[in-house]
Order: structure tokens, then C-alpha cells, then sequence
């Protein structure tokens, strides 16, 4: 038993609900056919057993009647009472036949017997089944015992019937349930396998296959919905991590290859000559700062996603603000930094003081990288009705045009390669600064006109006691 079990279970999925299911409906109807066999042959019989005694008391009935009369004289009754296939026999008290009635069915099959109490037994003749009904008769000075049998061959023709149509019936269902089955493994099976094609075809083709998606609101196509969701993600992952290295391997190709010349250059024969390996020294300690301050923007943008913060942390925007323009103001004395947050005096941030000091540092740097002779940047700050505080830093440099605004979030993306390069820029502070502000349900964005400035709005939540 185990060991059958074991071996449907290495069958395909299909062929297993193929088999169960056929199993199933097989032990089904066959508890059904052999319950309802039994029901019926137990009623048949019983309508065979009220028969022969509703025969037996018209007898009994007819001879206490006509007590006075001979018992023989009751031939032409017995005759009128009998049945097809049934015998009536009349006994002494010695169990001597006194009066034998039968309709095609011989004495000899039955010995006489006589009885003090009434006894109903089921016997067999043969082939032939036989139900016989004795009972004692008592009238003035005659004792004896009435016989009846009765052939049960329609009874037992009847079963036959019944049996021949319930395994038919049977055998029917279970080949019933057998297609049923067939069918319904193959309908159950056949989007897993449309999902495997897909997987198989992906190792082929790529990341853009899909499973064909039809919505029959159940649980498969829902997997397939959830297959072809997840698909668009990790294409989408995919594309956004190869894009991610080329433009990095591009931008760190650069400073490379330029202290390599340099490098080279001194090897060959710039280092006698002072003037050569003073330029060659400081292009090349140029380039290091430039992939100094490269790798420390990929490395922040690798750790700002995911970004784990703290259950409770609360930030005094003000003493942020204050601290990253005096240090600015140390590196850039040329700078005018107007700020104006006395609206934010009471105002606590729900953002990490480290978060909230970075990304004000990357909308400031851009602000000062990309100034130009109006050297002045505008802070501003005040809170809003939705419980968020709202940062605004505002420079009058070169601005952007409208068509590369929406954009400017995305990683290494740079307006003017060139000057970007000459500025410092690797194309990723803003993506930085994006990610860090929507970690905390906030957002950023920006506004600009060319040749006259850019306005950077950062809104963040504030905290809630």
C-alpha cells in the first residue's frame, strides 16, 4: 500500500491528480453501488417475506373460518391463494402430506416438517433460492402445519439486474472520473506549465518574457500576475544595475586613465623635467580628489538603499541648518548663504540629524558648484498644514532647461558632461538626496529657469508626540 503511494507520488503533477481523482471517485462508487445494493436487496426481500405471511394468514384465515369442514375441502381456495413459482402444503400432525398445491414448483425440492410455533427460513435447492413459511394449524380436532415456499428466482433475477447495472454504472464513473480527471489535471497544470515555459524561455531570451495572463480571479493567475509583477521589477533592477555600472565604470575610467598618462608620461621622461612632473603631480592629484569624491558618492548611493532607520528619532531642522552653512561658509567666504527659518524655531523633524545634514549638503554644494558671478544662496524654511516642514535653497546660477529636469534625480545623470567634470560632479548627490528624503515619506524636487536659477524644495515629516 505504502509503496503504490510512494510511486504515484514520482508521478508528474498532472498524472497524480489524475490518478487521485480517479481513485477517489472509484472508492466513491463503489461505497455508493454496494450501500445502495444492499439497501435494496434487504427491501426486496423483505416485500418477498410480507408476501408469503399476507399469504399465510389468508390461509389461517379461511381454514378457522370453516373450522367444521374437512381441511381438504379447502383445495379450490388453496388453489385461488397459490402463486407463480410457489407451493402450498397442507401436513398432519406426524408431518404427513394431506393436501399439496404447487404452481411450478416440485414438492420434492422441500421435506415436509411440522412446526409448533411459525418459522420462516431462507434455503437453498440447487441453484434455485427458496424462501419457505411454516406455521401451526389448530381448528376443532385437527392439528397440522401449513406449508409455504415460494421460489425466489425473480428476486434473485432482480439483484442480477440491479448488480449488472451498478457495475456497469460503476465502471461508467470511474471512466467518467478518469477523463474527469485527465481534464482536470491538464486545466490545473496547464498555467504551471505555461509559468515553466516561461522560466525555460527566460535562460533563452531574457528577462523580457511574460506569462500569458488571463484573469480568472483564482489563485494561479494570480501567480501568474504576481510572476509577471515581479518580472517587470527585476527587469527594471536589472536594467537600472547595468546602467549603474556603465556609467560608473565610465566615470571612474576617466580620472584612471588620466593619472595613467600622467604616470606614464614622468616614467618616460617628464620626471626630469620640473615643470612636466609639477603639472603631471597635480593633474594627477586632481583626478585622485575627483575619484576620491566618486567612490564616496557610490558608496553613499549604495547605502542609501536600503536605509535602516530608528524606531524614534527627532531632529531640530534649525541647529542642522545653522551647522552646514557655517561649515560652508569656512570653505566658501565668497558665499553669501541668506537664510531664513525663524518660522522652523519650535518645528522637530522625523528624520535622523545624519540623513537631514546630508541631503542639505548635496542641495547646497550643487547650489554653490553651479553659481556663477551672483555668488548668493537664499535658505528658507516654514511648516506646512499637512504636518511636514518644507526646506527651500535657491541659487541665481545657470540653471537647466525644462527639458532635463525631469531627469536631474536619476544616477549619474549630468547636464553638460563637460562642465560637470570640471566642477567636480559625478552625477549622483541629487539621487542620493531623493532616495534619503522618500526613506522618511518625504520628497524633493526642483524648479529652474536657465540662465537664471534653480529653486530646490525638500519636504520632510515632522515629528509627532
Amino acid at each position: 500500500m505504502r509503496k503504490g503511494i510512494l510511486n504515484i507520488n514520482t508521478l508528474p503533477i498532472k498524472w497524480r491528480i489524475t490518478v487521485w481523482a480517479s481513485l477517489w471517485m472509484c472508492i466513491f462508487f463503489l461505497l455508493y453501488n454496494s450501500v445502495q445494493y444492499l439497501v435494496l436487496d434487504r427491501w426486496t426481500l423483505k416485500q418477498e417475506e410480507l408476501a408469503i405471511k399476507k399469504s399465510m394468514d389468508e390461509i389461517i384465515g379461511y381454514y378457522e373460518d370453516n373450522g367444521s369442514r374437512d381441511v381438504t375441502a379447502g383445495k379450490s381456495f388453496l388453489e385461488k391463494a397459490n402463486q407463480n413459482d410457489q407451493l402450498i402444503r397442507l401436513l398432519d400432525l406426524e408431518g404427513n402430506p394431506l393436501l399439496t398445491i404447487s404452481d411450478g414448483l416440485p414438492a420434492q425440492w422441500v421435506s415436509p416438517q411440522p412446526v409448533e410455533t411459525t418459522l420462516m427460513v431462507s434455503v437453498r435447492h440447487e441453484r434455485e433460492h427458496l424462501l419457505i413459511l411454516r406455521s401451526p394449524l389448530q381448528i376443532d380436532s385437527f392439528n397440522g402445519t401449513i406449508e409455504i415456499v415460494r421460489n425466489l428466482e425473480n428476486y434473485e433475477k432482480l439483484n442480477q439486474m440491479l448488480l449488472l447495472v451498478m457495475v456497469l454504472g460503476g465502471l461508467g464513473g470511474i471512466a467518467f472520473s478518469s477523463i474527469g480527471g485527465v481534464l482536470l489535471g491538464r486545466q490545473f497544470v496547464k498555467p504551471i506549465a505555461k509559468l515553466s515555459g516561461t522560466i525555460a524561455n527566460i535562460n533563452y531570451n531574457g528577462l523580457s518574457e511574460r506569462v500569458d495572463f488571463i484573469n480568472n480571479n483564482d489563485e494561479l493567475s494570480k501567480l501568474g500576475q504576481l510572476f509577471n509583477e515581479m518580472m517587470d521589477r527585476l527587469e527594471t533592477s536589472f536594467e537600472q544595475q547595468n546602467q549603474f555600472v556603465e556609467d560608473a565604470s565610465h566615470e571612474l575610467r576617466t580620472p584612471i586613465a588620466i593619472i595613467e598618462g600622467h604616470l606614464k608620461l614622468l616614467s618616460r621622461w617628464g620626471k626630469d623635467d620640473p615643470a612636466i612632473l609639477n603639472e603631471s603631480l597635480n593633474a594627477s592629484l586632481e583626478e585622485l580628489v575627483r575619484l576620491k569624491n566618486l567612490t564616496q558618492d557610490l558608496l553613499a548611493s549604495s547605502h542609501s538603499e536600503p536605509i535602516h532607520m530608528e524606531k524614534e528619532q527627532k531632529t531640530e531642522p534649525n541647529r542642522i541648518i545653522m551647522k552646514v552653512v557655517e561649515d560652508f561658509a569656512i570653505i566658501h567666504p565668497n558665499f553669501i548663504f541668506d537664510v531664513n527659518y525663524r518660522s522652523l524655531s519650535h518645528a522637530q523633524l522625523a528624520v535622523s540629524a545624519h540623513h537631514l545634514k546630508q541631503i542639505l549638503m548635496i542641495v547646497i554644494d550643487n547650489a554653490i558648484k553651479y553659481s556663477t558671478n551672483e555668488k548668493t544662496i537664499m535658505i528658507s524654511g516654514n511648516t506646512t498644514t499637512d504636518h511636514k516642514v518644507q526646506l527651500r535653497i535657491a541659487d541665481k546660477g545657470v540653471g537647466i532647461s525644462e527639458e532635463h529636469i525631469p531627469f536631474v534625480f536619476d544616477r549619474f545623470y549630468r547636464i553638460d558632461k563637460a562642465r560637470s567634470r570640471k566642477v567636480g560632479g559625478s552625477g549622483l548627490g541629487l539621487a542620493i538626496a531623493k532616495r534619503l528624503a522618500e526613506a522618511y515619506h518625504g520628497s524633493i524636487h526642483l524648479t529652474s529657469v536657465e540662465n537664471e536659477g534653480t529653486v530646490v524644495t525638500i519636504v520632510l515629516p515632522r515629528w509627532r508626540n
